[in-house]
């Protein structure tokens, strides 16, 4: 009897195992799959968050900061016009120290006597564009006429760099629908400005830049000239004065980049 006794202790002891064992097996077996099933809302969660927001593809950590920078009314797209002259590349030298990019429109004119400044430029990381050749108004210009401004300009440009230039900014802003056939047949943008230095009346450096602090409420795009000493002074002065305030610099084309992105965001 004490051996049946023994066998059927021996049963039940193994029958116990094999029943918990069963339940750990299958409580892991649920565990695993709520894990794996949140892992996948989550988942799923971000591409929808993604999809929406339709920056997350590539969205460098560069992009992320201008963009809250634009959200914040912190961004600067400081633009020179005229040049380039004997001051632009002490200008371009201060602004490299600095790594603040800027976006010059040139007169063709002019670069065709500076190609080293023209290339100085651009190797430095800023944006070039076009002012027009010889600074004519161009709504007192046929269409034939503001086509070659463009087109002499744009030689001169790819002399030093096959880049294709996206942006005009017309002399004066002055535009009419003539202007206009003709920057959609060159297959340009026109770039304005909200802040006018007007360094090119003050032509003194501590009148321009109080002026343009007085001006800048963020998110601006800067009009200044690279053809005067004082113009220059200003703008290292400017910078210097912005960058202490957490303003960020970029070029038009990462301007736009990013207007665009939060104005998209903004209409979701």
């Amino acid at each position: 009897m004490k051996f049946i006794y023994f066998k059927k202790n021996t049963m039940i002891t193994y029958l116990s195992f094999i029943v918990i064992l069963g339940i750990a097996i299958y409580s892991t077996y649920i565990i695993t799959k709520t894990i794996s099933y949140h892992k996948i809302v989550e988942e799923n969660e971000e591409e929808s968050i993604c999809d929406e927001e339709e920056i997350c593809e590539d969205v460098s950590p560069r992009k992320e900061l201008l963009i809250k920078q634009y959200q914040n009314k912190k961004l600067i797209a400081l633009t020179f016009d005229d040049g380039p002259s004997k001051y632009t590349e002490n200008l371009v030298d201060e602004l490299q120290k600095r790594n603040v990019p800027a976006t010059f429109f040139i007169l063709g004119q002019s670069a065709e006597d500076r190609l080293d400044t023209l290339k100085f430029e651009l190797d430095a990381g800023n944006e070039i564009g076009i002012h027009s050749y010889t600074h004519k108004l161009f709504t007192k210009l046929s269409e034939t006429e503001i086509l070659e401004q463009i087109e002499h300009t744009r030689k001169v440009i790819n002399k030093v760099s096959d880049k294709e230039i996206q942006y005009i900014r017309v002399p004066y802003g002055s535009r009419n629908k003539k202007v206009d056939n003709a920057l959609e047949k060159g297959n340009l943008v026109d770039v304005l400005w909200n802040v006018d230095s007007k360094d090119w009346k003050f032509k003194n450096t501590s009148k321009t830049y109080n002026y343009v602090l007085k001006k800048v409420k963020g998110n601006d795009i800067i009009l200044m000239h690279d053809t005067f000493k004082t113009s220059v002074e200003a703008a290292i002065k400017i910078v210097d004065k912005l960058l202490s305030e957490c303003y960020t610099f970029v070029t038009v084309s990462e301007f736009y980049e990013i207007k665009e992105i939060v104005t998209n965001q903004l209409m979701q």
